[in-house]
């Protein structure tokens, strides 16, 4: 047998072509993750839950293509021994190659690592598995180089092979292809009660929020979108961060719904000092503001021309009255235990050319009292954002509640908690509609403005508009089962 037909005989690529395939199925899976939901088990553990197990089988491709290395190396030494080639060119390709399969093994062995062990790091393990496939890709490649026949500078690839890079090669395109939309789509409802546990407390009801998701879209999503309701695609904005960068500031954003739902809630309960304001805190840099370089997000804002600002309203109340567009306005800034000085110029706002500002997303930092500890159980489908913070607040009240509150219905709903109490918008609303009616939820609970989307998705589901937590709360008091019986 020639080393030709020995090499493309050989059955390692059987693990690199399987590994592949399961990839490839885990693309399709992570786009219609939402598909099972309301799926739950007799325990009460939700098919979001179930995901984080599910997800772990991430390990099996990078393992198959460290597999297939391993096989492959140990078969191309053989091949080239018994052949007795030991010089010049074929015996370079040899050290590459070997060299390129240990990069495989060790790439795939870390993406498998995070994996089974840190699944949480969900960057790191995209990149790690991205990673490994690249490598396996150049590693095929390099197989039917080594089918060259000396001195024909050509490319022989077999059929079989030709075809799998082709089909590889459309799979790839309709499922990573960039399309400059944003894809939104429904998501699946989260226990609220299990997601937290406060010190002491004890859950008296069911209580869900509900997800979204929201993130660049592909080509496969129209097809998606033909297939399954609600579906809607944006182009992505011009100043839009990158992923990365996104990624970043919905985890923030959840941390800080946490963490201002735990104050107002053990408020309401007659627990601590609840949230006062503290300062204005910078989420985000716009691309191309003119303070960029300057502020970074988790700043703290204190003062403007040394006027003291507490909240929000005092920064846009003072800049709205004394500043200009294309002031250069002096801020006092907190960065981490640092107290920083600086000149910001400000900029025309794009929807009023009267409105000075200065290109940052920016919000009310609260100081927070929360004498008793909550715990929380991550789950990865679900990496941040704000608009679970209603109903976290109203799962903490009724832990801390003896009986509970929600009267033995099954709530649901969404929304901010902003640290007055009040219920802030949140996006999305028609996709959570459409999610929590494929539940058994009693009630839907949205911010008023957004009950008109909602039943348009969701015309069945008994959706009650609410501006506050209050209004959660005394419409479960007048509602509820139990006080109806």
């Amino acid at each position: 047998m020639t080393i030709k037909s020995r090499l493309r005989n050989r059955n390692h690529r059987n693990f690199y072509v399987i590994g592949l395939v399961v990839a490839l199925s885990y693309l399709v899976f992570a786009e219609l993750i939402w598909l099972p939901a309301p799926l739950r088990t007799a325990g009460g553990m939700q098919w979001i839950e179930m995901i984080d197990w599910l997800l772990m089988l991430l390990a099996l491709p990078p393992l198959l293509w460290a597999a297939g290395a391993v096989q492959g190396s140990f078969k191309l030494r053989r091949v080239y021994l018994s052949s007795g080639i030991e010089v010049g060119r074929s015996k370079l390709s040899y050290v590459v190659m070997h060299l390129l399969k240990l990069a495989v093994v060790v790439v795939s062995v870390c993406a498998a690592a995070v994996a089974l062990f840190t699944p949480t790091k969900l960057m790191l393990m995209l990149l790690l598995i991205g990673s490994s496939a690249l490598l396996v890709g150049i590693d095929m490649l390099l197989s039917e180089l080594m089918g060259w026949e000396a001195g024909n500078g050509k490319l022989r690839f077999s059929k079989r092979t030709l075809l799998l890079w082709i089909g590889i090669a459309i799979v790839m395109a309709l499922l990573v292809t960039p399309t400059g939309y944003n894809v939104t789509y429904p998501g699946m409802t989260l226990n609220m009660n299990r997601y937290a546990h406060v010190e002491s407390g004890a859950a008296g009801g069911s209580i869900n929020g509900v997800l979204v998701f929201e993130r660049p879209a592909v080509p496969m999503d129209w097809v998606y979108g033909k297939l399954f309701p609600e579906y809607r695609f944006d182009p992505i904005p011009e100043d839009e961060p990158p992923l990365t960068e996104s990624y970043s500031q919905v985890v923030m954003m959840k941390t800080n719904a946490n963490q201002v739902a735990e104050a107002v809630a053990m408020e309401k309960a007659g627990i601590g000092n609840g949230v006062t304001a503290d300062g204005v805190f910078v989420v985000a840099i716009v691309t191309g503001s003119p303070v960029e370089g300057q502020l970074q997000a988790g700043d703290i804002i204190r003062g403007l021309n040394d006027r003291t600002v507490q909240s929000l309203d005092d920064m846009t109340s003072y800049m709205g009255k004394a500043i200009k567009p294309g002031d250069t306005v002096s801020l006092t800034i907190d960065r981490g235990k640092e107290s920083l000085r600086i000149s910001a110029l400000t900029r025309a706002a794009d929807d009023d050319k009267n409105r000075a500002v200065f290109g940052i997303s920016v919000r009310t930092n609260p100081k927070l009292d929360t004498p008793r500890a909550v715990a929380y159980k991550p789950y990865i489908a679900h990496i941040g954002g704000p608009s679970h913070g209603a109903m976290l607040t109203l799962a903490i009240i009724d832990q801390l509640t003896p009986g509970g509150v929600t009267g033995g219905l099954q709530v649901a709903g969404t929304g901010t908690i902003e640290v007055d109490g009040s219920v802030g918008l949140v996006g999305g609303i028609p996709q959570k509609a459409y999610a929590v009616s494929r539940t058994d939820a009693d009630v839907f609970f949205v911010p008023a403005a957004s009950v008109e989307a909602a039943r348009s998705a969701a015309p069945s589901l008994n959706i009650v508009p609410v501006q506050t937590i209050d209004d959660v709360l005394g419409w479960l008091a007048e509602h509820g089962k139990r006080q109806a019986s």
